[in-house]
């Protein structure tokens, strides 16, 4: 297949990567033509992919149009608040392919809108547009070390081809049928990861963290079921999967904004010490809206919120958490 990606940052690198080592064609959008221009002279996408360099026949280009022209299947690799605006900017050049993918986690805050939805208002988009999704921290994938994700769809056909195109020997793609639970698991995990992060920042031992992944699932499935989402698809890949992985690895951007937060260092300080964007953070504002707006219970989405942009602080946000009036698992 020939693969155009939208975005150069670790994910879309690292999954241009694999792709191309899959025997696809890979060219990759940076939005910045020096930066561009740097990486395509010299392979090096430092301090996005840290010692390992891009192969020498994949195009990384400034001009989306270059990169859209004659592909297969255009994959969105960007911030999931900057995505509307790089569709709207495919929309003027109306790629003509088979397939779109979104690797995209998070919800639009102004919109609230998912990635798949967006990417849907491009022509002809809603029937080929699918979502990848679930543990996927991008440096362990760049190092051969094995994942398995899920793919999903509205045409089987096309997740059925997609997945046996995108699958290698360690990098394993389960179908799947459930688009709205699989993007919500994918934000909302990134919510629940801070809040792990931030647990680990305050000195807490394993014992809290099991306690935030597990209750934090419950609270994705609430709001995913009454948002039209399968309850079993919040314990799988998307969910289950990537929430444990992305609240444990030391490599997570989400794990590593809460831990800095934890410590003691507010969002903004947090946020200019990290190189790539931690989803959560923005995603927490679009939650919160959400779960306000369908009336569910999040006390952990809505503590890391509280702490993230109400100035509570930690301390005072696990007692208010651990205090709340007793009830039924």
């Amino acid at each position: 297949m020939k693969l155009g990606i939208l975005g150069c940052g670790n994910w879309g690198s690292v999954f241009g990567i694999i792709q191309h080592g899959n025997g696809h064609t890979v060219k990759i959008w940076e939005y910045d033509e020096e930066r561009a221009r740097k990486v395509q002279a010299t392979r090096n996408n430092e301090p996005f992919l840290i010692a390992h360099r891009l192969p020498t026949d994949i195009l990384v280009d400034w001009n989306i149009a270059n990169v859209l022209s004659d592909v297969d299947l255009v994959v969105f690799a960007v911030p999931s608040q900057v995505l509307s605006s790089v569709v709207e900017t495919a929309k003027r050049i109306k790629p003509q392919t088979e397939y779109y993918l979104n690797l995209t986690k998070g919800i639009e805050i102004k919109s609230l809108r998912r990635p798949s939805e967006m990417i849907g208002e491009l022509p002809d988009a809603k029937s080929k547009t699918y979502v990848l999704s679930g543990p996927c921290i991008a440096n362990e994938i760049i190092r051969n070390e094995p994942t398995a994700v899920v793919l999903v769809g509205s045409d089987d056909t096309g997740t059925r081809e997609l997945q046996r195109a995108l699958s290698t020997e360690y990098f394993r793609v389960y179908q799947g049928d459930d688009i709205t639970g699989v993007e919500l698991g994918a934000a909302i995990k990134n919510v629940i990861a801070i809040g792990c992060g931030i647990s680990d920042g305050l000195g807490f031992g394993n014992n809290a963290k099991g306690a935030l992944i597990t209750r934090g699932i419950v609270e994705m499935q609430r709001i995913g079921v009454e948002m039209g989402a399968k309850a079993r698809t919040f314990w799988g890949l998307s969910g289950f999967g990537d929430l444990v992985t992305t609240s444990f690895s030391e490599e997570s951007r989400n794990h590593i904004l809460g831990k800095k937060i934890g410590a003691g260092k507010h969002l903004e300080q947090a946020i200019q010490e990290m190189v790539m964007v931690a989803e959560g953070a923005p995603t927490a504002k679009a939650i919160k809206i959400l779960a306000d707006r369908h009336k569910i219970e999040m006390p952990i989405c809505e503590a890391v919120y509280n702490i993230l942009y109400r100035d509570e602080a930690p301390n005072v946000a696990i007692r208010n958490l651990m205090s709340r009036p007793l009830k039924y698992e």
